[in-house]
């Protein structure tokens, strides 16, 4: 009988693939992960999860170790922090979940309610940014646990950053670093043993770690290999920047290119300016560090770096933002429920939908209006309807450049979304997105 389970890799800094993990190794990475934290288990919290069981986190954090604690598990996959407020309303509650939904949910004006309900949060599936890590901590009163890992190499260790950045290993699990800085492990759940990661790593001592950046995210830029990690690392430094996911980008000469999430001095000064102006603003500011190697060619400003379905930024995704055919406008004000989105938005004149529309008088295109609705409703809501159709267009005012426009949109009936653009003088732009019958 084959008891194999096929899992896909997230596919993060490449192509994903399909790893084949034996249910024996699954079982004995779910026993450690109970035995490794009796803190988290002895209580038999109820589990409630955003994450699915088709992927290896899920698999483990919302099948296998919550059987093997005598844990009960929610059967709905949460979408919200109205769901989560739901589930979690009679507290005893474990939060199995991502760095992205909780960055999204510290958002949420109830999201602190929540406190004293939820005894702890696990999260993977990416590094949680030490800030993301100490706002949830104030807003639950439990710091997050985190998960680190892969598909290939099962469960490895894990940290709470109230403690410190360091990484302890679980039971079972064995590692080193190897010539390369690279980080080997070996248990009884690794697809081969030992096992190298694509992490560098210093070892503080036998159990614990220090990660150190990937060692597979480099790119030969004009016959010099640079780091996408260092190229992050760098411009997050600058005070007008927030988050950075820098990738190679070009089939014939590679250059870099780079979405960029703005600090909220950021988003002041390109509310105020042009694309073009704040990207000058970082160059010359970062070149002498940098050099132009390793400058990006390309600097997309966006919203957010987009994730996939386990909470992870993956190289394809990454090159679509940086390929679409126009940047986002600025995103000034952002607040999401579970049924609608309110945004206050604002078009630099640089942007690319205003070329030639018209060159005299340029104004927002009503296709660019009705493209950047779909595109921030798709972030916001998860069962947005990839077809369909827009319904009961009214176009009533143009929008300019540099003009500050209100964005909503609501959830209507089954499958149907209303929206709506108003600018300074009134509204500009409402209508409906219906779904198609599949």
């Amino acid at each position: 009988m084959d008891d194999t389970v096929k899992f896909a890799t997230s596919g993060s800094t490449g192509e994903a693939k399909a790893v084949a993990r034996s249910e024996a190794s699954l079982l004995a990475d779910a026993a450690a992960l109970v035995r490794s934290l009796p803190e988290v288990w002895m209580s038999r919290p109820r589990v409630v999860a955003t994450v699915r069981p088709e992927h290896m986190y899920g698999a483990l954090w919302r099948v296998r170790a919550p059987a093997a604690a005598g844990s009960v598990v929610e059967s709905a996959i949460v979408t919200s922090v109205e769901e989560l407020a739901h589930l979690a309303k009679d507290g005893h509650v474990l939060l199995v979940t991502t760095p992205s939904f909780l960055e999204k949910a510290l958002l949420h004006p109830d999201f602190a309610a929540l406190r004293g309900k939820i005894e702890n949060v696990i999260t993977s599936g990416s590094l949680l940014r030490t800030e993301t890590s100490m706002s949830v901590s104030a807003a639950l009163g439990t710091c997050p646990l985190e998960i680190y890992g892969s598909t290939e190499a099962g469960t490895v260790a894990w940290r709470r950053q109230s403690n410190g950045p360091e990484w302890t290993l679980f039971d079972g699990v064995e590692a080193h670093g190897d010539e390369m800085n690279g980080l080997v492990v070996d248990s009884p759940w690794t697809m081969s043993h030992p096992f190298t990661m694509a992490d560098g790593v210093r070892f503080v001592n036998e159990r614990r770690f220090l990660l150190s950046g990937r060692l597979d995210r480099r790119v030969k830029v004009l016959e010099k290999y640079v780091s996408l990690a260092a190229v992050e690392s760098a411009i997050e430094s600058h005070r007008l920047v927030s988050r950075v996911r820098a990738a190679g980008y070009g089939d014939g000469v590679v250059r870099i290119g780079a979405l960029v999430v703005l600090s909220p001095e950021g988003v002041s000064e390109l509310a105020k300016g042009t694309c073009a102006g704040v990207a000058s603003r970082l160059r010359n500011d970062l070149l002498p560090s940098l050099g132009e190697t390793a400058f990006p060619r390309r600097i997309r400003f966006v919203r957010e770096i987009p994730t996939n379905a386990q909470g992870k930024s993956t190289a394809a995704d990454v090159a679509e933002a940086l390929g679409a055919w126009c940047a986002e406008p600025v995103v000034a004000e952002w607040r999401e429920t579970a049924d609608s989105v309110d945004a206050k938005l604002v078009f630099p004149p640089d942007l690319k939908c205003f070329s030639g529309h018209f060159p005299e008088f340029p104004i927002l295109p009503g296709v660019a209006q009705l493209y950047f609705i779909r595109h921030f409703a798709m972030q916001a809501f998860r069962d947005w309807p990839a077809a369909g159709m827009f319904r009961k267009l009214k176009f009533q005012r143009i929008i300019t450049p540099g003009e500050e426009v209100a964005l909503s949109i609501s959830r209507g009936a089954p499958g149907e979304f209303a929206f709506s653009l108003t600018g300074p003088n009134g509204p500009c732009t409402s209508g409906s997105w219906k779904g198609s019958l599949q």
